[in-house]
């Protein structure tokens, strides 16, 4: 039997390049109210659920946000990901090549989860197999969503590998007793357990 039985794969960040979009985005929208500030907030949500977030930045504020903006905020931040996101299909043969089942563990919402897969031609790999950390109380860096994806594979936590480019990520996966590889696509110099190539994953199966 195969040491890791289920690869949690993370999306923002590890199967679509989104976050430099939706950070953006949010950073761009946070401007007028926090200011040189924005830069660290949005920062600080990288990893973390849309709740979480929320209460984060609205903790912040003095006065309440217009109406609309995290409604508008998401919209467009959809829109984007929908238009923009595009096709690896090296990506897609790696994936189409693993003999080990695989799952999507995000922070975000499921709409978010599904549109940026459609948009990068992954969503059919993964379709019955998507969690969102609307699916648990408490999102990353909480186990909670990891341990819920093993649990629906009927896998056991030590047997799952988890791809995480984010520190709430990779925190969730330990805390659930998983082993755990650092994402880091921009790094040359590697420290154990990161890869910088998605591909290199196939040697810690």
């Amino acid at each position: 039997m195969p040491r890791n039985q289920l690869i949690i794969f993370d999306c923002d960040g590890v199967l679509v390049d989104s976050e430099p979009l939706a950070n953006g985005l949010l950073e761009a929208a946070l401007l007028p109210y926090f200011g040189r500030d924005a830069k660290r907030m949005t920062e600080n949500s990288i990893g973390r659920s849309f709740a979480d977030i929320r209460q984060q930045i609205e903790q912040r504020l003095p006065v309440g946000l217009p109406q609309d903006f995290w409604t508008q905020l998401q919209s467009n931040t959809l829109s984007a990901l929908s238009d923009t996101l595009q096709p690896d299909p090296a990506l897609r043969g790696l994936l189409e090549g693993l003999t080990v089942p695989i799952c999507v563990a995000s922070s975000g919402s499921h709409e978010k989860i599904r549109t940026s897969l459609a948009a990068a031609q992954l969503l059919d790999l993964f379709d019955r197999a998507i969690f969102s950390a609307e699916d648990v109380v408490r999102g990353k860096p909480a186990p909670d969503l990891f341990l819920l994806a093993a649990q629906r594979h009927h896998v056991s936590p030590k047997d799952c590998l988890v791809i995480e480019d984010s520190i709430p990520g990779l925190e969730a996966a330990r805390a659930a007793g998983m082993t755990a590889l650092h994402f880091v696509p921009n790094e040359f110099h590697l420290a154990p357990g990161q890869i910088n190539q998605l591909h290199t994953l196939t040697e810690h199966l």
